[in-house]
Parts: structure tokens; C-alpha cells; sequence
């Protein structure tokens, strides 16, 4: 959440324009409002606009002449949407400006202790830092903070000079002969670096035109390793399509293919063996959101298959729950950005209990890859869109191959890569088979007043995320729940203005979920059987309408349902005049609890 962005160069130049390119490409981490200050004749000039970055655009003045700036795009925490909480925010003196993505947990004990004299004009956590930093100095305010932090910050006293610092939260900085940047994702980096550096957690680092020197917070310094700027940084582009969100769902075929190629060439599942799993007597998957859906499904895959116990936890619950953990347990974090705050803190609670940890992530630099023992990489490449449509289906896909491998792993076997062919199955069938057919589900969802999604089993995961999808982009008040469920209190929502999707791919419960959509039916709900099955005249007698997608293995049904959901999400949103990829209220990176 939040978006930094931090230059320094050896020349003045009109930055201004560079500066807010730069920010756009971190818009998917906040759009509630945006700001930038630029250090020009030792005097800040500091613009700022609410809403879009395209609105900071027109107040922002290009003619400016600097070689240094900061700038920000807001995911509101703490502090209303408002001009006042905008970023960057400056001490009352007026030296110190900066930018901060976190919470500082104690800033009302901070204000109360040190900065009694000062007149706040906003109601941020943020605004103590400046303040702070003028009558301690950077190093000394750092000492001061309990919370998450990234900060970028500049003195107009100390023109050739950036401060950065993090903790918990995601920073990272690169530097050539001329410039250095910094900034909260890597993505901003492509075309004008090589080379960037993650910031270690709770360290910061001085970031002059052409060099970095980096510190821990006990002051000593520290060489932390550079990474090569990599093709996953370069591929945040929409192309012709009007939306990411758009384009990610009809890259989901071509995400199957990279799991595949990723897998058969590279052995990532070759690293948990047999001494990797024998001591293991349960396993907990840990994910928020989708990815808590997506290991909702893992959960599934590996017991029917490994026949080991699991259980999904949302991270946000389970340092809370709380869980029973020791060396004999195996923990598996399932994240697109491999940042998120809660599931960070699940795996920092995990290895303090001497647990072994899987990471399945789609960012390869993030904080739960580099402290996982194993990383499984999801392979959707740059997923930009808020909502998340690629990223849980090549999770799904990774999940799948994990717990073949699992099976494996119990039968005695070595690592066999004959389970990607199970998965090269998916490769034939059309994931968007019927979606031309879409548009009459959108006038339904649109003409009726409650939206259920029911199924069993794996489909009732695939109902959650299908609720999930159309509630965050549409903001439609849809609920979830499994069939059998139904007439334990929901039906008493269910009338004539009641739209219910059945998802129904097992064909051994099918007359379960049938007789539940004759519950509704005799409320007089509407019904939607979403299917692959092949099916009677007599199944279909409770049904209004009936959306079928190609047909495959039960065990991989679900892996195509949900793209139909996905779908039906995006083209109903577009249907509201809304933006699917930046709906209210949400940002892709959670990086604070």
C-alpha cells in the first residue's frame, strides 16, 4: 500500500513530468490522493492533488528545475481522504519533506512526548516523522518508531543527500554514474537501471547521485546484494486492452503455459524430499483475500492426494487462533506480492517456532520469498489490476503440482515430472469458451437484488472467490455459502428478487446441489448452474439458466470455472461505468496489518 518514489541526480533538469510517470506505475498501490516535492534553489515546491495521479498532473508545474524529488500516491490508513493527509508531508520549520508507507503505532505518544509545540495541520501517523527528524535527526528518529515504515526523506539543508529507511515495509534503490532512485516496487526501475537493491528489514541507507551507503539500525554498516533487473519488472504494460484487469483474465492460458515451462525446467519441487517432509505431521496453509481462497483449495488438493492434514487459515487469524506449531509442522504462504502484512507476520511467528516454511509467490524479490525455505513461484508475471484473476489461477495450477508432488513424496517416490502432464490436460481446453454468452448474466446480476453463489466442495471455494470478485470491483452485497447450507438460516433471504449461481463440477454431489436450487426455486429465487457436466432434462428442470465450459478431470474443474466468475466480475463492473482496476477503498499491496 502506498506508493514512494525518491530521485537524486547529478543535474538539474525539469523532473516534474519523469517524477509522476514514475508514480503511475505505482498507482495500483493507492489512488486516494497523490503528491510530490521537488528541492529547487533550497526551497521546497510541493504540490498536491486528491483522487487519480492524473489529477496531480494538472496542478503539478513542469517548468521546475531540480535534481531532487520525492513523491507519493495514498492508500488512506490513518487520517481521512483529505488535502490536509496528503503526502509528502513537511516539518513545521520547513526543513525536512518526506514520503512513508506503514503505520507508526505510537505517533500519539510521540506527539505527546516531543512535539507538544508543534500546530499539525493533518491527521496522519505520518506527520510526526518530519517533526521528529528536526529535532533529532534522521538515525535518532528511527530509534523513536514502533510500527511498519518505508520512508524516503530530504533535507533542503543537505542538497546532494536522501534518506530511506524500512521496516516490514518494501523499499528498494538503485543508482548508476548520474541518478538514484527509490522506490516502493522494482517496476519503476525498468529502462532507466540495471541493476536495484532491496533495503534489508529494519535498515536504512544515505543515497547520494552515484552512490548508497546502507545500515542496519544499530548503525553498523551493510552490504546488502544487488539483483539484476529481470524480465517479471519490465512486463507492466496493458497493451490495446482498456483495462489490466481485462487483460490479466485472458492471460490466464498463457500463465498455465509458464507454470508448465517454469516446472518441467527448473526442478522447484525437486527441494522437498523425503527429509524435507518426514517429520511432518500437519500442514497449514496462510494466505488473506484470494490467496486465502487459493489455500483454501491447496488445503483440498493435498488431502485427497498426500493424504496429509491441513488446514487454511487466513493470516490476518492465525498468530491469533493460535496455532499449535513446532518442528513438525510445515507452514505454506500463498501471496501474489510475497509483501502482505499479515501473512509476513504469520511466517515470523512460524520460524520462531522452529516450523519449515513454502512460499508460493508471484513476486520473486519479496520479503516471504527471501524468507521462506522453499519458494514456489506462482509464474503470472506483473499482475496490476487490484482485483486478482491470473495470480489465483496460476496458484491453483502451483497448489496442484505441490500436492502430486506430496503424493509422491509419501509413496516412496523421488521427484517425478511426469505430474506436470496432469496439468498440460488444461492446456487443450478453452477457458473462455461461451464468454461471448456473458452479457446476459450481467443483466441479470444488474436487474435483481441479492446475489448468492452456492456449491460443495472445491466449487464452494470457487462460489467465495466468484462472491469476492464481483463484490470488490461492483461493490454488489453478495454472499457465499456452501448448498447444504442453505435452509440453516440464508434461505430466509432468498425471494423473486434473488439471483442464485449454482457451480456445480462433481459429479457425485450433483444431486445435492440440484435439490438445494430446488429450495430456491420454490422461493422463487432465480437459478445459474455454472457446469461442466453432462446433464439430463430432468437435472435441468429447477434451472433458468445454464453457462457451460469445456470439459476436463473433476480434480481440475475448478481451475476453469472460475475464470467464467472472473469474468462475469469484470464485464459487470464495466457494465456500472466503474474501473475495474482501481476499485474504492482498495489497494493490491497490503503491506500494513
Amino acid at each position: 500500500m502506498c506508493g514512494i518514489i525518491g530521485y537524486i541526480s547529478s543535474t538539474k533538469d525539469f523532473i516534474t513530468k519523469q517524477m509522476i510517470n514514475s508514480l503511475k506505475k505505482l498507482e495500483y498501490r493507492g489512488y486516494d490522493s497523490s503528491g510530490i516535492c521537488l528541492l529547487c534553489d533550497d526551497q521546497f515546491k510541493v504540490y498536491k492533488s486528491l483522487g487519480e495521479i492524473k489529477n496531480l498532473e494538472q496542478v503539478a508545474n513542469n517548468n521546475i528545475l531540480s535534481h531532487m524529488a520525492i513523491a507519493h500516491t495514498r492508500w488512506a490508513t490513518h487520517g481521512k481522504v483529505c488535502f490536509e493527509n496528503i503526502h509528502p508531508h513537511t516539518s513545521q520549520k520547513g526543513n525536512w519533506a518526506l514520503v512513508h508507507n506503514g503505520i507508526i503505532e505510537n505517533y500519539l505518544e510521540l506527539k505527546s512526548t516531543y512535539l507538544k509545540d508543534v500546530d499539525f495541520y493533518g491527521e496522519t501517523n505520518t506527520e510526526v516523522l518530519p517533526n521528529l527528524m528536526e529535532k533529532f535527526g534522521f538515525f535518532e528518529t528511527l530509534k523513536l518508531l514502533k510500527g511498519s515504515f518505508g520512508i524516503c526523506a530530504i533535507n533542503k539543508n543537505e542538497p546532494n543527500k536522501m534518506y530511506i529507511a524500512r521496516q516490514h515495509s518494501p523499499l528498494y534503490v538503485a543508482t548508476n554514474n548520474n541518478a538514484s532512485m527509490v522506490a516502493s516496487d522494482p517496476i519503476v526501475f525498468a529502462d532507466k537501471f540495471e541493476y536495484y537493491t532491496p533495503l534489508q528489514e529494519q535498515s536504512y541507507a544515505v543515497v547520494e547521485f552515484n552512490k548508497v551507503k546502507f545500515f542496519d539500525f544499530n548503525n553498523e554498516e551493510i552490504s546488502p546484494q544487488k539483483h539484476k533487473l529481470g524480465v517479471f519488472e519490465k512486463s507492466a504494460q496493458k497493451g490495446n486492452y482498456p483495462y489490466f484487469a481485462e487483460k490479466e483474465i485472458k492471460e490466464i492460458p498463457r500463465v498455465l503455459e509458464n507454470v508448465i515451462e517454469n516446472y518441467e525446467q527448473t526442478p522447484y519441487l525437486e527441494k522437498i524430499d523425503y527429509n524435507f517432509l518426514k517429520n511432518i505431521e500437519k500442514i497449514y496453509l496462510i494466505g488473506c483475500g484470494t490467496a486465502y481462497h487459493a489455500c483454501l483449495m491447496g488445503e483440498k488438493y493435498i488431502e485427497k492426494n498426500a493424504k496429509i492434514p491441513c488446514k487454511a487459515f487466513y493470516a490476518s487469524e492465525f498468530r491469533y487462533s493460535p496455532p499449535i506449531i513446532n518442528e513438525k509442522t510445515l507452514c505454506i504462504y500463498s501471496s501474489q506480492s510475497g509483501e502482505t502484512a499479515d501473512t509476513l507476520m504469520s511466517l515470523n511467528l512460524a520460524k520462531e517456532k522452529g516450523a519449515k516454511t513454502i512460499a508460493l509467490v508471484n513476486v520473486p524479490y519479496s520479503s516471504i520469498a527471501k524468507n521462506c525455505d522453499i519458494i514456489l513461484p506462482i509464474c503470472a508475471g506483473m499482475e496490476i489490476a487490484v482485483i486478482s484473476t491470473k495470480a489465483y489461477s496460476s496458484m491453483l495450477f502451483v497448489f496442484y503440482l505441490l500436492a502430486k508432488h506430496l503424493e509422491n513424496i509419501k509413496n516412496n517416490k523421488k521427484y517425478d515430472k511426469n505430474i506436470i502432464n496432469n496439468l498440460k490436460i488444461l492446456k487443450k481446453c478453452n477457458f473462455l469458451k461461451n464468454i461471448n454468452k456473458i452479457n446476459k448474466f450481467v443483466n441479470l446480476i444488474n436487474n435483481n437484488e441479492k446475489i448468492f453463489f452456492i456449491g460443495k466442495d472445491e466449487d464452494y471455494i470457487t462460489s467465495m472467490e466468484a462472491s469476492l470478485k464481483l463484490k470488490e470491483i461492483t461493490y454488489i452485497n453478495c454472499i457465499s455459502i456452501p448448498s447444504g447450507e442453505l435452509k440453516h438460516g440464508t434461505l430466509a433471504l432468498v425471494d423473486d428478487k434473488s439471483l442464485v449461481f449454482v457451480t456445480a463440477t462433481n459429479k457425485d454431489v450433483l444431486d445435492k446441489n440440484l435439490a438445494s436450487a430446488s429450495e430456491i426455486k420454490s422461493r422463487l429465487g432465480k437459478i445459474v448452474l455454472v457446469t461442466n457436466l453432462t446433464l439430463s432434462k430432468q437435472d435441468l428442470k429447477n434451472v433458468d439458466y445454464l453457462f457451460t465450459f469445456d470439459s476436463c478431470p473433476m480434480e481440475l474443474s475448478s481451475m476453469l470455472a472460475i475464470t467464467f466468475y472472473q469474468y462475469l466480475a469484470y464485464k459487470t463492473c464495466i457494465s456500472k461505468k466503474l474501473n475495474p482496476d482501481k476499485p474504492r477503498n482498495l489497494a493490491k499491496s497490503v503491506t500494513v496489518e
